[in-house]
């Protein structure tokens, strides 16, 4: 007759199997991590083109222009931000969904676009993740970055900070250094920047030149970054008065607000501090024939005899 064996797992079996799962897990995680960022890189580069894809749409219709050169009828000037020249595309209604303009690990729309015309909660302060270069058109070169990830410093070309590396914050980039760049030809691709800490930028190529500046040698392009969280709206929905930037619409030449008409507070109009209107008395003289002023109180005579 056989005996069972009801043996079990010793200690030391136990523990070994225990070790090769964390050792499995250790090499699987990473790999998981790297899947996923890489799906979500897609998903943003798929975005990019669509966006790209949308603004060549628009300058069929606008003369090769891109929406941030074109004056906003609803608002009455031109985009300041990259969330007004891509909102007014939603209010063209050449975009339907806002959702193209968010990007995986990123800042994302919220769907909700307002009511038409107008279209004023379309990609409010941090619904945009994507930044552009202005002035381009539809014939610029093909090669020249036009759409890609906010910047954390708007120079040319652009910078990011890589400290922020997989953050939902204003300029971050992806792990390892990644940012999402798509070109004037309609094309999208994942670059790896220069530096892996701080603020980075894109790597030279032969020559001295990079991505950004070969498309326009000596000549530098200004970029158009989005609203952050929290920054106050430029132009949704606000009708732009044609005033100088910078300029109180209620105090257009410039004077304190309250104050007269042209003039510092207090001082007559069309004249600066003791400088009178034409026959106008000098500010502190008396009017001819007029008796001269006493001298005050406790003050010794004046030995002209005034």
């Amino acid at each position: 007759m056989k005996k069972q064996n009801n043996r079990g797992f010793t200690l030391i079996e136990l523990l070994v199997v225990i070790t090769i799962i964390a050792i499995l897990a250790s090499l699987a995680v990473p790999a998981f991590n790297s899947v996923q960022r890489q799906g979500n890189q897609m998903k943003g580069v798929n975005n990019c083109k669509q966006i790209i894809l949308s603004m060549k749409q628009f300058a069929t219709r606008y003369n090769s222009q891109y929406p941030d050169s074109v004056q906003n009828p609803y608002t009455g000037g031109t985009a300041l931000s990259a969330n007004d020249a891509f909102r007014f595309m939603i209010q063209d209604e050449i975009v339907t969904d806002e959702r193209i303009f968010g990007c995986p690990a990123g800042y994302n729309p919220d769907a909700n676009l307002g009511t038409p015309p107008n279209f004023g909660m379309a990609l409010a302060s941090g619904e945009n993740h994507w930044a552009m270069t202005q002035g381009l058109t539809d014939t610029s070169a093909g090669n020249i970055p036009l759409v890609y990830e906010n910047v954390g410093v708007a120079t040319w070309p652009p910078q990011w900070n890589a400290s922020l590396a997989g953050q939902v914050k204003p300029g971050r980039t992806w792990p390892g250094s990644e940012i999402i760049i798509g070109r004037n030809d309609g094309g999208a691709e994942v670059v790896k920047l220069k530096g892996k800490t701080g603020m980075v930028t894109v790597q030279q190529m032969a020559g001295g030149l990079d991505m950004f500046t070969q498309g326009t040698p000596g000549q530098v392009q200004q970029v158009l970054n989005i609203q952050a969280p929290g920054a106050p709206a430029s132009s949704a929905g606000v009708q732009n008065q044609g005033g100088v930037p910078g300029m109180d619409p209620n105090n257009p030449l410039g004077g304190p607000l309250g104050g007269p008409l042209g003039g510092g507070l207090g001082q007559p109009l069309g004249g600066g501090l003791g400088q009178p209107l034409p026959g106008q008395a000098p500010v502190g003289v008396p009017p001819a024939g007029a008796p001269p002023a006493a001298p005050p109180p406790g003050a010794a005579p004046s030995p002209l005899g005034n």
